[in-house]
């Protein structure tokens, strides 16, 4: 076979003309069970990549799943239902930035999750790996997301790409419309909610504490709306109360907190306030002690919804002692 040039990641590449995807896979050292391909902007999936052939001029996508639990309900008898699934933990647990995959499989221990998250990125071929390499995938359910994503298409094209790896139909839509800050473009993040909608997805879309913006999102379909605390990796904590409040209010759907929680206390609080559940990733992959963290924040989001089923004391201006006034022998 004569050598040809393709666009394999971005990059030129010169590969034998006719060779078919499974054969480069296995040239390259890429487990085909681990990889979505992209040809020519067509997904291939595992039953193609046999018979599929590559030539000269072909732009081929290698990407793969990269760090960005039991079944049940959170023990008050209210399960927690996000596209008909039941989610047994109230803690979304991230899976980038961790230190090693050791410490990110020994966090998952700890914080025993239901639901994990994962971006898509392109295989990196000069030998890195995904942080998700050594973790059991099938004890949880994966939520990828369309992180780096900062137009609808974009975000859609991943989506499309990661329901192709066969994990399933849940999808965190990502659109970002500011590199300071990441905080999501709103128009951009509902188009794709509405176009992942039609698609049969179960989109649970990431936004800012704007209510209305939560609103629209709920009546596009969404599943979950997943409104920040904070702009992503901050740790700054919940800094609107009251939108967080009237979102809750407003939607129908579970209300996920994300991004920018730093502690345990900030996860209870948002439970208490009705939110349906949080993710985390920076605080816990960031702590000085990551495992001890990610227990903190699983014993946090218990503590929080327990707060909230009980329904908390009224609020008033006047003191009022606990103690009885009668019989105080002075």
């Amino acid at each position: 076979m004569s050598q040809v040039t393709v666009r394999l990641n971005g990059k030129p590449r010169a590969v034998q003309d006719g060779v078919t995807l499974l054969q480069l896979l296995s040239q390259l050292d890429v487990q085909p069970g681990r990889v979505v391909i992209e040809h020519n902007r067509e997904i291939r999936r595992l039953e193609d990549f046999e018979r599929t052939q590559v030539h000269g001029g072909d732009e081929l996508e290698l990407v793969y799943f990269v760090g960005g639990g039991s079944t049940g309900d959170d023990g008050e008898g209210n399960p927690l239902l996000i596209g008909g699934r039941t989610i047994g933990s109230r803690l979304i647990h991230g899976t980038g930035k961790f230190p090693s995959n050791a410490v990110l499989a020994r966090c998952l221990e700890a914080a025993a999750p239901s639901m994990i998250t994962a971006a898509i990125r392109r295989l990196e071929l000069e030998g890195r790996r995904s942080e998700l390499e050594g973790i059991d995938l099938r004890r949880y359910l994966l939520l990828p997301n369309t992180a780096g994503a900062t137009t609808a298409e974009g975000a859609v094209r991943l989506a499309r790409l990661a329901r192709a790896a066969g994990f399933s139909d849940f999808i965190k839509v990502e659109v970002w419309g500011d590199d300071d800050t990441l905080l999501p473009d709103p128009r951009g993040t509902l188009e794709a909610t509405e176009q992942l909608v039609k698609e049969g997805f179960v989109v649970m879309p990431y936004t800012s504490d704007d209510v209305m913006q939560a609103v629209r999102l709920y009546e596009a379909g969404a599943a979950a709306v997943m409104p920040g605390a904070a702009p992503i990796g901050t740790t700054l904590g919940l800094q609107n109360v009251l939108n967080l409040q009237l979102i809750v209010q407003k939607v129908g759907v579970p209300v996920i907190v994300d991004a920018g929680l730093g502690v345990p206390s900030e996860a209870a609080r948002c439970l208490e306030l009705g939110a349906a559940a949080v993710l985390v990733n920076t605080a816990i992959a960031r702590a000085q002690d990551p495992p001890q963290m990610a227990r903190a924040f699983r014993e946090a989001v218990v503590a929080g919804r327990r707060a909230y089923l009980a329904g908390r004391a009224h609020i008033g201006v006047r003191a009022v002692a606990s103690s009885p006034r009668e019989g105080i022998p002075v």
